[in-house]
């Protein structure tokens, strides 16, 4: 009877004990994810690069410029006291300093249009924005005009100048003509005779500038009243261009109206005045005078074409100019008015923000660039080398001045190529010595960093020396030293906790948690990475709250 019994007590036991342990494992099996929950919140930053060094007796540092040029500035002679930080040479970088200039305006631009999408559209902001579009099309307007009236003023002044030398020309043809005439009479009067070696010099002198002037040859002994009858050469091209008055023909007939005067004045310079009379005489130097008058009159003339069409292809630039510059304000304006009938979105939001973020990149290239003009001391010291020299080209990475520190001690170590481009001169660093344990902590700063690789075991690496900010008697040469450099640093910037970001498919993303506990997976960017923390540049907002699980 007792057995009969304990058999269905101990059946109900077993099943009840079997419900329990699969209820439990039902419940592990169902039970959510817990997570630990971080707030993306602002904070600072700092990024460090760690690294071994060696602490030995100081030298003197070698300083270079970082890229080459022309040396405009010397700040130091061998024996001057110097301070940290303070200029001792410096390159031509009038042009860096404008770029410089234009990118931090570029750099307000685009930060001053992020500002506005953030802030939204207000009805006034789309009446200036249909203001200023209005204002750029009559600026587009009053450039074409400008440029019409330019043109126009270009043609009539260029024209106005050839009148005026085709005139010259005329007048110039006139007074080489009766030079002619003078130069007839005289030759009638003393050089007649074909076999005397004066009268034949005058006779082919006249022959030549009678041939150029009106295009008759062996006229070197024609009368006054033969030539008045010639009607050729120079005379000729100067009447065509008197009635189709094209630049081209005006331009030609200058050329050769200036090439017979040239040759009338060689004529002229040929007759001997020896046994001339007094009136003779002065009726040829006048003649003379006259001839070399019309001759800096043509070229004048010519001259005066010269730079007219100079001014005027100047002046058609600038107008042009000014039509592109109207265009381009035109099209920016009508993006902006469309920008703000439509509204900002999330997307145009994110674009500006690479603006900025591209503006302000593109500043603090061009920032770093204009640093490598200047050779700064690293330290406290004295200047025991100094080879630079005003007006000279310094070339990168040569050495052109040492210091001397003041401080007794420095610290070698090497830097991997990964990390190098990370340190700058005069980055602060923090310093610990095995010999004084972790608790004993000097702060110093990078004085030196040679731009020559050191391969170490087939790896490369690149010196870097620093110093101690202040002495202390328990330092000594050989001693092992751990630096940690600081090498960037950010203020008030969006950051979470590195270990928070993952990584798919070569895109970072994190885990943000809604308001209602929804989980969901979000692309961002990132921007300084510190020891623990990560600058976020884009994808999240402060506040949002991003999530692991445990």
């Amino acid at each position: 009877m007792f057995n009969f019994l304990k058999k269905p007590i101990v059946i109900i036991v077993l099943v009840i004990a079997a419900a329990s342990v699969g209820f439990y494992f039902y419940k592990s099996a169902t039970k959510a994810p817990q997570y630990e929950i971080f707030t993306a919140s602002r904070g600072d930053i700092t990024q460090e690069v760690s690294v071994t060094g060696q602490v030995k007796s100081a030298e003197d540092i070698k300083l270079a410029f970082e890229k080459s040029g022309k040396i405009v500035q010397v700040n130091a002679k061998v024996g001057n006291k110097i301070k940290a930080g303070q200029v001792l040479a410096s390159l031509d970088n009038t042009e860096l300093r404008a770029q410089l200039a234009q990118a931090n305006a570029g750099t307000k631009t685009q930060q001053a249009k992020l500002d506005e999408l953030n802030k939204g559209t207000r009805p006034e902001e789309i009446q200036v924005a249909e203001a200023t579009y209005a204002n750029a099309q009559k600026s587009l307007a009053d450039a074409e005009k400008n440029l019409e009236n330019v043109k126009n003023k270009a043609d009539a002044d260029l024209k106005e100048d050839y009148d005026a030398a085709l005139t010259a020309a005329n007048d110039s043809i006139t007074t080489a003509i009766y030079s002619l005439y003078v130069i007839t009479d005289i030759q009638y009067d003393y050089f007649q005779s074909l076999f005397d070696a004066d009268s034949n010099r005058v006779a082919e002198a006249k022959a030549d500038a009678i041939f150029s002037l009106l295009g008759v040859s062996g006229a070197g002994r024609a009368t006054n009243n033969a030539i008045g009858q010639m009607a050729g050469g120079t005379k000729t091209i100067v009447q065509s261009a008197l009635t189709n008055p094209t630049f081209t023909n005006i331009d030609s007939a200058l050329a050769q109206t200036k090439s017979s005067l040239l040759k009338v004045k060689s004529a002229l310079d040929s007759v001997p005045t020896s046994g001339l009379s007094s009136t003779d005489k002065t009726n040829l130097s006048s003649e003379k005078s006259n001839i070399n008058t019309a001759i800096t009159t043509i070229s004048g003339k010519v001259e005066a074409i010269a730079v007219q069409k100079t001014t005027n292809q100047s002046n058609i630039s600038t107008a042009e100019a000014s039509i592109t510059s109207a265009k381009n304000t035109l099209i920016s304006a009508e993006a902006n008015l469309s920008l703000k009938k439509a509204g900002s979105t999330p997307e145009q939001i994110a674009a500006q923000e690479a603006q900025v973020d591209q503006a302000q990149a593109n500043a603090l290239n061009i920032a770093a660039q204009l640093s490598k003009t200047y050779i700064k001391s690293p330290v406290d010291g004295l200047v025991t080398q100094q080879d630079a020299k005003i007006g000279e080209m310094a070339t990168a990475n040569q050495t052109l001045i040492s210091v001397m520190s003041n401080a007794k001690f420095e610290i070698e170590a090497n830097v991997s190529e990964t990390e190098i481009a990370k340190i700058e001169l005069r980055d602060k660093i923090k310093i610990t010595l095995d010999a004084l344990g972790p608790k004993e902590e000097f702060s110093g700063g990078v004085v030196e960093i040679d731009p020559a690789e050191t391969i170490v075991s087939g790896v490369v690496y690149y010196k870097v020396t620093s110093i101690f900010d202040v002495e202390d008697a328990r330092i000594k040469p050989g001693m092992t030293a751990n630096l940690d450099i600081k090498t960037d640093e950010r203020k008030n910037v969006l950051s979470i906790p590195y270990y928070l970001v993952q990584q798919k498919n070569g895109d970072k993303y994190v885990r943000v948690m809604s308001v209602s506990g929804d989980v969901q997976d979000r692309l961002i960017k990132i921007g300084l990475e510190g020891e623990t923390m990560v600058e976020i540049t884009e994808g999240l907002k402060e506040g949002e709250r991003v999530v692991i699980e445990k």
